[in-house]
């Protein structure tokens, strides 16, 4: 297999940054769009509530594979409006089509994640930022939000994981991310290794995205 991966490290290396930068900024951008969602799903029992729980629902219950599609085929079908309205760069670009459709995937699962955490926090803390007279933002953003986000750290680290091996799906758009570019090199060759390799590569990056959540838990165990 050493062999596959000389002849065509070129490919595989632009395969595996693609994946990495994918995953990465997915997990960051749907973290931000998941906290207001999240949030929304513990705290709010009204209009804001329900459509939380809607996007959680939506998301959640439809396959990546059916968003991916509708993503990239289905918003295609509107390039006229997007054209008027300046978007048409992005959703032209399968790239970027499929960062959308991972952004919005994880999001739903991060925000059930952050309610459940921001569910389970003691009402002794609650009471505590009652004595203290601090207000519902400076409680939510420097004692709860935090308390949340160290509960939340290895479930979303799980997340990160899983959304690592659903990239895979984005080659069906044409991505050429690690799976992408196995599926080339395979055109190119007939070697069946090269799913081997690919998986080789799929390993590495989860191996070492563990090894970077056991350091940053270690850091917030005291805080959950």
């Amino acid at each position: 297999m050493l062999d596959l991966w000389l002849n065509f490290r070129g490919l595989w290396l632009d395969g595996l940054i693609t994946t990495a930068s994918l995953t990465v900024l997915a997990v960051f951008f749907g973290f931000f769009l998941a906290l207001p969602i999240g949030v929304a799903r513990a705290k709010s029992t009204g209009v804001l509530g329900w459509l939380a729980l809607g996007y959680v629902n939506l998301f959640r219950g439809m396959p990546l594979l059916v968003q991916l599609f509708l993503v990239y085929y289905g918003l295609g079908q509107f390039n006229s409006e997007l054209r008027a309205i300046g978007l048409w760069w992005m959703f032209r670009d399968a790239w970027y089509c499929g960062l959308l459709a991972l952004v919005l995937n994880t999001a739903a699962y991060q925000a059930e994640i952050i309610r459940g955490s921001l569910q389970t926090i003691p009402a002794s803390v609650h009471e505590t930022n009652a004595a203290l007279n601090l207000t519902r933002w400076t409680a939510f953003r420097r004692v709860l939000l935090p308390i949340a986000f160290a509960k939340a750290l290895p479930a979303i680290g799980n997340e990160f994981i899983l959304l690592l091996k659903a990239t895979s799906l984005v080659a069906i758009i044409t991505v050429f991310d690690l799976m992408g570019q196995a599926r080339f090199i395979f055109s190119e060759t007939l070697d069946l290794r090269v799913y081997y390799v690919a998986a080789a590569h799929y390993l590495v990056l989860v191996l070492a995205i563990e090894w970077a959540l056991r350091r940053v838990e270690g850091r917030f165990t005291w805080m959950a």
